[in-house]
């Protein structure tokens, strides 16, 4: 993905934070989650201080496009942090699997800031423009789930949480799990919410990608402490 496409897919999708209506999804019982075992996942909380590494702890390479941002996503105290200034923009972290994903997720918290700070889960395509049967962004308040094609972010459906996520950097949890038409989502508040699309199986995503998103200068910081996609 080109850095130029990046940049305007963070900015459709970070428009979509603020605006949008439509479905809430169906609330659904944890159980129903359909099991997905893990083909990567980075520990990061148990990685020392320093750059970013070049491949995950299963050994899988990591692949960095920035967006608005000067430098890499480096470690410190115990998280995978985006260094990004106080200005909109969006870094890519993304591990290539060897078929379509259908689990995504990550373990992670918020610094102090606006809702306009987001963590997204990305299934991308290796098509140009970029193409994605998932796209979830996760604020301090809300979900938005959507999809990407002809470059743009779709959104399908989204909801506040039942609480905001504490702005102290309080570690939570978030994931998607994809099959067929369906996602299940798993939301900080701990709920699941099923949502149905046809065009979850439109395209098929194998590259995982989590990306830190800011909407404005004021927006939160996203520090991730795990990630992993299956």
């Amino acid at each position: 993905m080109s850095r130029r496409a990046a940049l305007a897919l963070g900015l459709a999708g970070g428009a979509a934070l603020l605006t949008g209506c439509g479905s809430r999804g169906e609330t659904a019982d944890p159980a129903a989650l359909p099991v997905v075992g893990n083909r990567v996942s980075t520990v990061w909380s148990n990685r020392a201080d320093g750059p970013m590494p070049a491949a995950g702890d299963e050994g899988v390479p990591f692949s960095v496009v920035l967006s608005g941002a000067p430098q890499r996503p480096s470690v410190s105290d115990g998280a995978l942090v985006g260094n990004m200034p106080r200005k909109p923009g969006a870094i890519y972290v993304g591990q290539q699997l060897d078929s379509p994903l259908h689990r995504l997720g990550a373990r992670f918290g918020f610094g102090p800031g606006d809702a306009g700070g987001a963590l997204a889960l990305v299934a991308f395509t290796p098509e140009q423009p970029p193409r994605a049967n998932l796209h979830l962004s996760l604020t301090s308040d809300r979900w938005i789930l959507g999809v990407i094609t002809n470059g743009a972010v779709d959104e399908v459906a989204r909801d506040f949480y039942s609480a905001p996520v504490p702005l102290d950097g309080t570690p939570v949890q978030g994931e998607v799990r994809l099959a067929g038409t369906t996602a299940w989502i798993a939301v900080p508040d701990g709920t699941v919410r099923r949502v149905d699309d046809p065009r979850f199986a439109v395209v098929a995503g194998s590259l995982a990608t989590w990306e830190f998103f800011k909407l404005t200068p004021n927006s939160s910081d996203v520090r991730m402490y795990a990630t992993w996609a299956g």
